[in-house]
């Protein structure tokens, strides 16, 4: 038996061996760079419609020359030091942080949320209960300690829950929201609820929202649906709520065990400085005062300036360093940042290949569009004189011709239509008619089917029609792409030529693309002879979309 699984393991390290060759081999080379059969793969996408192999191929070479192309601008903007740009490194590097963050995701979240049969059987079992529930939201967990001290010193739990409680909808009906059964609520609030008694109140229970005090009204049995009919709903409901119940499980235990400290003496100093009734935004802050470390947690630390760095990256600069617990909530979430960051480097996910191929793609897309903005968009020239001779010279192309806005009900038969006519004459409702009746994809909309230009060359019989009619009054039946319809039209605008200053914008786009894809074509012409490109049209032709990998 171990002589066959070793004889298995080689064959699948040699088949992976091989498929790992055939994408490193090099497809097509522009200067000294190139472009491997894994990046190709990995990019091309197989037509929707397919066709001939000629037509393959073209497809295919569209796709190497664009590839090429950029490797082109890549190569340029390299020569020039562009990929030493401080701004550019700055901006990868955050870019970096934000693809880490997703790999992360996927690997932690992702792969961990697709739910098991067990898991939809016993989603399905509690789903035979349901319970009538009510409580009072806040946002910091002292507030909720003062609410609960309330309730434990004979205190009303509804009119807290309308003083207190900000959410407002349930408040106003003493914290009342009402039945609802599992999986209704967020998994913190569910959990708890439907682990209390009737008349029982809740410690502070936290979640995304806020803590909340739960009091339980009643519970009763409800009726519950076979399983078998069930489960596909049970599963996709659970595929879409399990990442971000995960998510934020996997959030609270890594701030829980990162052990984050803020010294409240160096935010007191902070907050003295800022004005009272005013937009609390960060006070101006010493040289000395920005080189103090404020927050500590295991394996990193911030100064007052990566603080602020923060605040004004994600908050806009306004936060409000007198409310301590509020500021604390704040503060410990933006820290998180770092600890998935840590996390996902301790992963080794930097070293993974689809992370590393994804920041060559965006190095190479920034790189790119550096030169781009340098040589072409930053070398467009448009004067008034140009634009006004495009319109003088031009003037069919801004002429705009009658439209109707058009209503209609298609049904297969004639005699359907002749009815369907007859009741919309008594004053039957258009749009209930057509939802009920048409068979026209339009009925989803009760039947609003598009703004039609007289002499409308996809609907000529429809256009005709529409035009010799008046508003809101229903057509005679007429024939339609093998059906028979009845419309009506809500709306008419006249047919003129529109002006200078109302056709300027889209005239100076046309001319500013014009010349950019003319200064494009020259800038490439003459990179090409400084950067030669070679293409292996074999390799080409045997090229293959990549798989699409589901992640599980």
């Amino acid at each position: 038996m171990k002589r066959w699984l070793s004889i298995a393991l080689i064959l699948s390290l040699t088949l992976a061996l091989a498929a790992c060759g055939r994408r490193n081999k090099t497809l097509a080379t522009v200067g000294s760079s190139k472009i491997t059969l894994g990046e190709f793969e990995d990019a091309y996408k197989l037509p929707m419609i397919p066709g001939d192999s000629v037509a393959v191929l073209a497809g295919k070479q569209e796709l190497i020359d664009r590839m090429t192309e950029q490797k082109l601008m890549v190569n340029e903007a390299v020569a020039r030091g562009m990929n030493k740009d401080p701004k550019l490194t700055q901006d990868l590097e955050e870019l970096k942080k934000n693809i880490l963050l997703q790999e992360l995701y996927k690997e932690e979240i992702v792969k961990r949320a697709q739910p098991s049969d067990s898991d939809v059987k016993k989603f399905h079992e509690k789903l035979g209960r349901e319970v009538k529930a009510s409580h009072i939201l806040v946002k910091t967990e002292e507030e909720a300690k003062q609410v609960a001290k309330a309730l434990k010193d004979g205190g009303d739990f509804t009119q807290l829950a309308a003083s207190q409680s900000v959410d407002r909808n349930s408040a106003q009906r003493g914290g009342d929201l009402g039945w609802f059964g599992w999986g209704k609520m967020v998994e913190e609030f569910q959990s708890a609820a439907f682990s209390m008694k009737p008349g029982q109140i809740s410690k502070p229970v936290k979640s995304a929202f806020g803590f909340h005090i739960i009091r339980l009204d009643s519970l009763r049995d409800v009726p519950l649906q076979p399983f078998e009919e069930m489960k596909d709903r049970i599963k996709q409901q659970l595929a879409f709520t399990r990442p971000r119940e995960l998510a934020n499980k996997y959030i609270t235990k890594l701030r829980e065990g990162a052990n984050i400290k803020i010294k409240d003496d160096i935010i007191k100093a902070l907050a003295a400085k800022q004005i009272p009734g005013q937009v609390p935004v960060l006070p101006q802050a010493s040289p000395e005062e920005l080189k103090k470390t404020v927050i500590t947690y295991n394996g990193g630390s911030w100064t007052v300036q990566n603080l602020y760095d923060m605040v004004n990256r994600y908050m806009r600069g306004v936060v409000d360093l007198n409310q301590a617990d509020r500021l604390k909530e704040q503060l410990e979430g933006l820290v998180v940042s770092d600890l998935l960051l840590a996390r996902a480097r301790s992963k080794g996910l930097e070293q993974n290949p689809k992370v590393k191929a994804q920041l060559d793609r965006t190095r190479d897309n920034m790189l790119a569009e550096a030169v781009y903005r340098e040589e072409v968009a930053g070398k467009v020239m448009l004067n008034p004189d140009q634009v006004k001779k495009y319109y003088q010279d031009n003037k069919k192309e801004f002429f705009q011709p009658a439209k109707a806005l058009v209503h209609i009900i298609a049904v297969p038969e004639k005699a359907q239509a002749q009815e369907i006519y007859d009741l919309l004459s008594k004053g039957a409702d258009f749009s209930q008619l057509a939802r009920e009746r048409s068979v026209d994809p339009s009925k989803a909309s009760g039947g609003a089917l598009r703004w039609v230009e007289s002499n409308d060359a996809e609907l000529p019989e429809l256009s005709r029609m529409a035009f010799g009619m008046s508003l809101n009054q229903p057509s005679r039946p007429f024939a339609y792409r093998n059906n028979f319809a009845v419309i009506r039209v809500t709306e008419k605008t006249p047919a003129k030529q529109r002006s200078f200053e109302e056709s300027q914008r889209e005239i100076e786009y046309k001319l500013r693309q014009a010349q950019e894809e003319t200064i494009m074509g020259d800038l490439l012409a003459s990179l090409k002879t400084k950067y030669p490109i070679k293409i292996d049209q074999a390799l080409l032709e045997k090229a293959e979309a990549s798989p699409v990998i589901e992640e599980k």
